[in-house]
């Protein structure tokens, strides 16, 4: 799944009322998340690094589960959803290969 910038932003504000942690969280960094969360933010200061970094660290999640989905990983938490399959075959009407059969003329 797709993390948004906007979603962490958002989660990152939330730790301005106590609630630190929780954009780590979010990134898929659980160990610094738990310790943001104990230590309200580093006393603040990894809080306000957070700020300017988390645009990054929103983009390494994103290409992480993109390396995982490419390696074959399943990263979607629903196994059970089944795509639909089209065949479609797609040929030349026989007047038109008939014509492009023909020799050409003078």
């Amino acid at each position: 799944m797709e993390k948004k910038a906007s979603v962490a932003f958002v989660l990152w504000l939330v730790g301005l009322l106590g609630a630190c942690g929780l954009h780590r969280f979010y990134v898929g960094r659980t160990w610094t998340g738990l310790l943001w969360l104990f230590t309200l933010g580093l006393l603040g200061v990894g809080q306000l690094f957070d700020l300017f970094f988390l645009g990054s660290m929103v983009r390494q999640a994103n290409i992480l589960n993109g390396l995982k989905a490419a390696a074959g990983v399943n990263t979607n938490t629903n196994s059970n959803a089944v795509a639909p399959v089209f065949n479609i075959q797609v040929g030349i009407p026989a007047t038109a290969q008939a014509v492009a059969e023909e020799p050409a003329s003078k």
